[in-house]
């Protein structure tokens, strides 16, 4: 053996010795972490695996939820009875989305507002959806509401970075209409139809409001 094996011998030897030691004095909390890891890796994946059946589930009773059918009155019924079973899901926020779009159809816009304004005043759902909400009850309620109110309302969903930024803007511009704001409302639409962002068939209205306010 030379002196350069003996040396690495010797090295691994005192490694033993050290992990040895090591281990008769930390090896229980190593073997309680470990543990710990398997049981969160499991855990972890566990609930991944129900919460994609759960939302298979949840899907599936949507579906049946939104299923075609001529009475109105009993689609509307079979959503609000899925959202009563499903209250915190974001499947509940489509269905009354879906609801109050049935309740349009109805020719209630008093209902359907109800049901969008659950969507924006529901402070677990996602921020796109609860916006979505608003905008919705706005435009429901364009003919009867408050101009004022319904425009403080839109406001947020004006911002940069909002969403439905270009929508919510199409409607206050007809809300300025609505209050005999013409100027304001024919600065809204100067803006959308200049605007390069805003959606092609949005930009097409605004200039069509545009050329009847001139």
């Amino acid at each position: 053996m030379t002196e350069h094996n003996l040396f690495q011998e010797v090295q691994a030897d005192l490694e033993r010795q050290k992990l040895e030691a090591l281990w008769k004095q930390y090896g229980i909390w190593v073997a309680i972490v470990a543990l710990g890891i398997v049981l969160a890796t499991a855990s972890s994946t566990a609930y991944r695996s129900w919460k994609t059946e759960r939302d298979q589930q949840l899907t599936t009773g949507l579906l049946a939820a939104t299923k075609a059918n001529t009475d109105l009155a009993k689609s509307i019924d079979e959503l609000q009875k899925f959202v009563d079973a499903n209250p915190t899901t974001g499947h509940a926020d489509i269905a009354l989305l879906h609801a109050g779009a049935l309740a349009v159809d109805q020719g209630d816009k008093t209902k359907a507002a109800a049901f969008f304004d659950k969507v924006a005043n529901d402070t677990n759902a996602d921020p796109a959806f609860r916006q979505l909400g608003d905008l919705l009850s706005v435009q429901v309620q364009m003919d009867n509401g408050d101009p004022t109110i319904l425009a403080a309302r839109l406001q947020p969903l004006t911002e940069e970075r909002a969403p439905w930024r270009y929508s919510a803007l199409e409607e206050q511009g007809y809300l300025a209409l609505r209050a005999g704001d013409k100027a304001k409302a024919r600065q809204i639409f100067a803006d959308l139809s200049q605007d390069a962002r805003a959606p092609q068939s949005i930009g097409a209205r605004a200039s069509d409001i545009l050329r009847s306010l001139n």
